[in-house]
């Protein structure tokens, strides 16, 4: 063994009986008892860094001002290695909100200690990242203490949350992927954390896990050369890598060992190194390889009854088992080469994809390849299985599959027999798509009565074609069953139907509905954890009904950690990004932010225009929102080509005689009108007017809207008596309305009197 190392060693050693000490007496009694100089600074390190990262949450009890530039200190939240941390809030009038400020601790209030202060701010201020508390603001106490204000995290650790709801693998390793996904924004800006703890991250109510405390953080281009002295290494023992205990140079490799350690943690229940001390461990790390984490699972901690517990560490041995060691290899080559890389593997793992920790030959790559298809591959894996294997369990094994692929059959045949009833060389008729889904729901109780799963999923897919083609009580009626039907298993397809529904009640006007069952999808979330697209969907659309009832500045936060949710994960299909930007650009245009809504119509449409094949009535609903801003913002020529868009787009899909069309043509009549387009404006409407009775009852104040807008129409084109026959069915049918908003007879009365003066002048 080196000097150097042997040193390392003993300083260990040293550093480890210091802490039984007091706390005073801890540094006067390493000097004291080291044989060398050298240990002795080694060991003074090591103690250095255990009070320079004493932990995010722990109890502090120092003094310090009750206010801060514009900020009053309400409670503290605790101390961490740079000094305190407090809640905080901000009321002067331009903003009010609660943060969480970190005031630099009087007790490091050395020079190079405020230099460090200094550069976690400006660490913070570099990375930008959803998964990230925020840096917001900066400044100094009047003892000349720097502090910096940071985003507040309402949430809980991540260990504690994960217990608490009892979630499972899967959604484990979900909610593990946002801190990868933060770790990888900060090595990709040359910053490693070097204090990665389950107390670092806390997750919000809506599941947001938020990365904190970068006070000894470290810069690895330099940038900041002051932000850590010369020889100081901080770290938590319980977290820390080889490296960090061996005082050796540091890379991004440390924080995927630590890491590793916390993803240990969330998937055994228990800290892998608690208790054992750091000579200890390191002895052991020389030693051997940890033991294989679905070895260690604490079925107490997790809450796991028996059976469960099996089920568990099977699902855990095996390819995850391969993932944690990798991240927790002794030698930093040997681990994941980055957090991307980490996240990566977990992600194959959720795809039941090869992992790149495991060297696995064909024979492991083929069961993926099953697992991943194993409807396509039941009948065959099935039979062969029989053949190869025998007895029991092969038997067991084929009846699984069997039943899989009696899943499969069942399901190609019901399709088969709507297309065939579609075909109209097998039925005879020509058949509209309506048609065929009004036949498929009259098979389901005949033919799918004993799959419930399958006839869920079907009534779910009919639910969503019918309410896109207008018929919401065919839609109700269909998502209504799909919901009982799903309730029992919960999760993504349950909270799906939901959410259907809630926007389902949306379309009819029905505001408290939709906000319930919304806010049903995203309970059934919380209690059985969705993908992490449904969970985006359901924020969304909650923010939609939020905004859609004026409550824009409640809805804002909603669509904003939908979108954040959606940009941090790979794979997150466009059209659902997309559909976020443009209720993004609803609610802005709702705070009257028109510059920020534009923006955000634009993105969306680029995000549907880069799908195959396009979602052109997605894309005509954004068209239309991005021309209705910019006839608010009084720039009509540019709102007329996109609204003649949207229309095309939507009888390119629909057909010209969609009753849908009402509202867009419409407002293509009003825009041709601002524009002196007068001759196109009356061809808008006529149609619109055309089309109405498919839309609008009778008795709808709606129909009573559209003939008013229709007489100004015409009246702006000098076209009085069209005019004075529009207004005047317009007040009939608000005669017959069962409800009326106040000032509408009065805008009919208006027109008409104006109409009928204009056509008395010119005769």
């Amino acid at each position: 063994m080196t000097t150097a190392a042997n040193d390392s060693v003993v300083a260990l050693k040293l550093f480890e009986a210091a802490l039984e000490r007091p706390e005073a007496e801890r540094r006067t009694w390493i000097e004291a008892a080291a044989a060398s100089p050298a240990e002795c600074a080694a060991a003074l390190r090591l103690l250095d860094a255990h009070g320079a990262s004493a932990g995010f949450l722990e109890p502090q009890a120092a003094s310090t001002p009750t206010q801060l530039g514009p900020y009053r200190l309400l409670e503290p939240l605790g101390r961490g290695g740079m000094g305190q941390v407090w809640l905080a809030e901000r009321r002067d009038g331009a903003f009010e909100q609660r943060v969480a400020i970190k005031v630099l601790a009087s007790v490091l209030g050395d020079a190079d200690s405020i230099r460090r202060a200094e550069s976690e701010r400006q660490f913070l201020a570099w990375l930008d990242h959803p998964h990230i508390a925020r840096v917001l603001d900066g400044g100094a106490t009047p003892h000349g203490q720097p502090y910096v204000v940071m985003e507040y995290v309402d949430g809980e650790r991540i260990d504690a949350w994960c217990r608490t709801r009892a979630l499972d693998l899967r959604s484990r390793i979900e909610l593990f992927l946002q801190v990868l996904a933060a770790v990888d924004a900060a090595h990709r800006a040359l910053i490693i954390h070097r204090d990665i703890k389950p107390a670092n991250i806390l997750v919000d109510a809506q599941g947001q896990a938020k990365l904190l405390d970068f006070g000894i953080a470290k810069s690895l281009d330099g940038r900041l050369a002051g932000a850590t002295r010369t020889g100081l290494m901080p770290l938590t023992p319980e977290y820390a890598s080889p490296e960090q205990l061996l005082d050796r140079p540091l890379t991004t490799a440390c924080d995927v060992y630590a890491l590793g350690l916390v993803l240990d943690e969330l998937l055994t229940g228990r800290m892998l190194h608690a208790g054992v001390a750091p000579t200890e461990r390191m002895r052991r790390i020389e030693a051997s390889s940890p033991t294989r984490p679905s070895a260690r699972v604490d079925a107490q901690a997790l809450a796991l009854p028996p059976r469960a517990a099996v089920e568990w560490k099977k699902r855990l041995g095996g390819d995850l088992d391969r993932v944690v060691l990798k991240a927790l290899e002794a030698e930093p080559h040997r681990r994941y080469d980055s957090a991307r890389a980490f996240a990566d593997d977990l992600e194959r793992w959720l795809a039941h994809r090869p992992v790149q920790a495991r060297a696995g030959g064909f024979g492991y790559r083929a069961a993926k390849f099953a697992r991943r298809n194993r409807w396509a591959v039941a009948g065959a894996g099935a039979a062969l299985g029989a053949l190869v294997l025998g007895g029991a369990a092969a038997l067991y094994q084929a009846q699984r599959a069997r039943a899989a692929a009696e899943r499969a059959e069942r399901a190609n045949e019901f399709l088969v027999s709507i297309i065939g009833y579609s075909d109209p060389r097998v039925s005879n008729q020509s058949v509209r798509l309506v048609d065929a889904l009004d036949y498929a729901a009259l098979q389901i109780p005949a033919k799918l009565s004993d799959q419930p799963e399958l006839e869920a999923s079907i009534r779910k897919i009919l639910g969503e074609a019918y309410t896109n083609l207008d018929r919401l009580d065919e839609a109700e009626q269909q998502l209504a069953r799909a919901a009982v039907l799903f309730a029992p298993s919960g999760g993504t397809e349950y909270a799906s139907t939901l959410d259907l529904q809630g926007m389902l009640a949306w379309r009819r006007d029905d505001a408290a509905t939709a906000e319930r069952l919304v806010q049903q999808a995203m309970t059934a979330c919380r209690r059985d954890p969705c993908d992490l697209q449904q969970r985006a969907t359901n924020l969304s659309d909650y923010s939609v009904v939020l905004g859609g009832t004026g409550r824009q500045a409640e809805a804002l936060p909603f669509v904003e950690e939908a979108l954040r949710l959606q940009e941090s994960a790979s794979g997150v299909d466009p059209s659902n990004l997309a559909t976020t930007w443009s209720n993004l650009g609803a609610i802005r245009v709702g705070l009257g932010r028109f510059d920020a809504a534009q923006d955000a119509f634009a993105r969306s449409t680029r995000l549907f225009e880069s799908v195959v094949p396009m979602p052109e009535l997605a894309i005509s609903v954004n068209l239309n929102n991005q021309a209705r801003l910019l006839q608010k913002l009084d720039r009509l020529a540019e709102a007329v080509p996109l609204q003649e868009r949207a229309v095309a787009l939507k009888r390119k899909v629909m057909g010209p005689d969609w009753p849908q069309l009402v509202r867009p043509l419409t407002s293509l009549a009003e825009y041709y009108a601002g524009v002196d387009r007068h001759v196109d404006a009356g061809g808008s409407m006529r149609e619109a007017l055309r089309l109405a009775p498919g839309l609008l009852a009778e008795d709808d104040a709606d129909l009573g809207d559209l003939h008013e807008r229709a007489a100004a129409v015409f009246l702006s084109g000098g076209d009085a008596p069209a005019a004075a026959a529009q207004a005047k069915i317009a007040l009939a049918v608000y005669a017959r309305a069962k409800s009326l908003e106040p000032g509408r007879q009065e805008k009919a009365r208006a027109t008409l009197a104006a109409a009928t003066e204009i056509a008395a002048r010119t005769h």
